[in-house]
């Protein structure tokens, strides 16, 4: 092989080298824990969670990718069970942490449709996820309350590693954040509180 053929076959191995999918937990990780209000009852459950993505709907699990400078996908981050269960499991952790998770059954059903849930890592680092949640008395049927949630952490500049050098830890972090605040801005709604009493 001429040189010229080596120095040009070496960068091609080493982004294919950086390439890959990597599957992480992605638990309900508020900042600042929430805590139980003095008159929570624990009445909700939660149920059915549509993944309505529009970024994402061709695989369940994935969460976002780190792209190289020409804009390329190098690294994916996924979650080891689909999103909707992901999300799920986190609207039952933050319930339980103010009180509100039902053991099973429950008064009301929470209703989660994700609109929008995802991580990129480009120039900078960012994550947006966002949650219509519907509130549903679960003997008459009837919709007693509804909102949303919708969280854009931005991290990162013009410096930070990117492409083979980026970190997919700190974009799980960073989407953990963007889930996890959305979640919070549901839940401490006075809307919700307001149809719990």
């Amino acid at each position: 092989m001429p040189p010229f053929g080596r120095a040009l076959a070496l960068p091609v191995l080493l982004a294919l080298a950086a390439c890959g999918t990597t599957q992480l937990p992605m638990p309900y990780s508020p900042a600042t824990p929430p805590r139980a209000a003095a008159n929570a009852r624990p009445v909700v459950s939660v149920g059915p969670v549509v993944d309505a993505r529009a970024d994402g709907r061709e695989d369940p699990n994935w969460i976002g990718t780190i792209r190289g400078g020409y804009g390329n996908p190098m690294k994916r981050l996924e979650a080891p069970v689909p999103v909707r269960e992901v999300v799920a499991q986190a609207f039952r952790d933050g319930l339980a942490a103010r009180g509100l998770l039902a053991p099973s059954g429950g008064a009301y059903e929470m209703r989660v449709t994700v609109a929008q849930f995802d991580a990129t890592q480009y120039m900078r680092r960012e994550a947006t996820a966002e949650f219509r949640v519907s509130l549903v008395n679960r003997r008459t049927g009837a919709e007693v309350w509804r909102d949303a949630g919708r969280a854009n952490p931005v991290e990162g500049g013009m410096t930070l590693a990117t492409g083979a050098f980026g970190n997919v830890e700190a974009l799980r972090g960073t989407a953990l954040r963007a889930m996890s605040e959305a979640i919070d801005q549901v839940l401490d709604k006075p809307g919700l509180a307001a149809a719990l009493r």
